[in-house]
């Protein structure tokens, strides 16, 4: 089924609120600094490294970390493509759990499908839960200060991250990639974490091209649905996910005067009148829902991506697609090819399967890969909790 690969990585530039990360521009973040501490009260070496966090704070990480709690969002999926042994992943948060449930991840990986996400419920943690899995180090989204307080005070190392260069998702991967190659020994320039970022690279450039010969007026105006329902309209804005992916494929984001993302209302979405309308997998909202108009108090009928049938869900592979994952060269093309169908004429379903053998070292199904490309409105469970993904 897979290969565990022991790889090391370098970073390049990239880089996953939530989403889904940081709501904010962290592109000023200091960059990674690792050193390897000794002491000489024992006159043995100490077995930690030092790592510097996204917030600039140090933590102290054993150097044979074998019990590791994710609760940012996507980042089992950035784990599982460093190579880091899976069975040393001993906690993640209800959101992870359900994408892995309701993805590809539950063949690759079985042995995620019961990890633990019961000590944490949204942005509340219990501390009492989560010390009873006792973790080595416990990576969480980073602008939330409060859990770290309340980890580090329970005498818990955790490492934060952010969202990294105005929601760029391939340098916030990137980065993340780094600090998890210091802390769990996969951060050398010939590792399989290192061809992934170098493929995505090419992969940028490629479109970039591409878009470069586009016309102003000849790009599509695109709305990114982030969190929705019959009671809540979110949209992603400028300096967010949604925004980084719909420029780099050649749109113009229809909510660039929102910083972040923002409940906004149908009058709004009126006004702009999308072209094309994209949907997350953080919501169970489905394109027909759309498309047939059903949502209870919305009038979606007279929107131009509805009039012309063109609402999108996004994929979902070894993890949603709106933000950092594993798969994000894969939703660079796949932006490109909806945006630009004409331009991009990627068969996405041998995208996948090429991608996930070279990479996974996984051989997917012509089922499994269509599967990607259809993704499951349960996976959206336990993802939305109001805060960066």
């Amino acid at each position: 089924m897979k290969k565990k690969i022991l790889m090391l990585l370098t970073i390049c530039t990239l880089g996953l609120s939530c989403a889904g990360c940081s709501i904010s521009d962290t592109s000023e973040t200091e960059s990674l600094e690792t050193t390897s501490q000794s002491s000489q009260e024992t006159g043995e070496k100490d077995d930690y490294i030092e790592v510097v966090d996204q917030n600039n704070m140090t933590a102290k990480v054993p150097k044979d970390v074998s019990r590791v709690i994710l609760t940012a969002l996507p980042l089992p999926s950035i784990y599982a493509i460093t190579g880091a042994p899976i069975e040393n992943l001993v906690g993640m948060h209800p959101g992870s759990a359900s994408a892995i449930e309701n993805s590809v991840m539950k063949s690759m990986y079985p042995d995620l499908v019961n990890v633990p996400s019961n000590f944490i419920d949204g942005l509340d943690i219990n501390i009492e839960e989560m010390m009873k899995l006792d973790p080595d180090v416990v990576m969480y989204w980073a602008e939330y200060t409060n859990q770290y307080d309340v980890m580090t005070e329970a005498g818990i190392t955790a490492v934060g991250v952010k969202t990294q260069a105005g929601g760029d998702a391939l340098k916030t991967m990137e980065s993340w990639l780094e600090i998890m190659g210091t802390m769990f020994g996969t951060d050398s320039d010939n590792g399989n974490a290192a061809k992934v970022l170098d493929y995505g690279k090419k992969v940028q450039d490629e479109i970039a091209e591409v878009v470069k010969t586009i016309p102003e007026e000849e790009k599509p105006k695109v709305l990114y649905l982030y969190n929705h329902s019959a009671d809540e309209i979110s949209v992603s804005g400028n300096g967010f996910y949604g925004g980084f992916w719909i420029e780099s494929a050649g749109g113009v984001n229809a909510a660039a005067e929102i910083q972040g993302h923002s409940i906004v209302n149908m009058e709004q979405i009126y006004e702009w009148n999308p072209d094309i309308i994209l949907i997350t997998t953080f919501t169970e909202t489905m394109p027909e829902d759309l498309l047939n108009n059903t949502i209870e108090g919305q009038d979606w009928s007279e929107v131009a991506a509805v009039k012309n049938g063109k609402v999108y869900k996004e994929p979902l592979g070894t993890y949603r697609w709106f933000p950092p994952s594993g798969d994000a060269p894969l939703m660079a093309k796949w932006m490109a090819q909806t945006l630009h169908p004409d331009l991009f004429t990627y068969d996405m379903t041998q995208e996948i399967i090429s991608y996930y053998d070279e990479f996974y070292q996984y051989s997917l199904t012509l089922e499994q890969a269509e599967g990607i490309l259809k993704a499951n409105p349960e996976a959206a469970k336990g993802a939305s909790f109001g805060g960066s993904k």
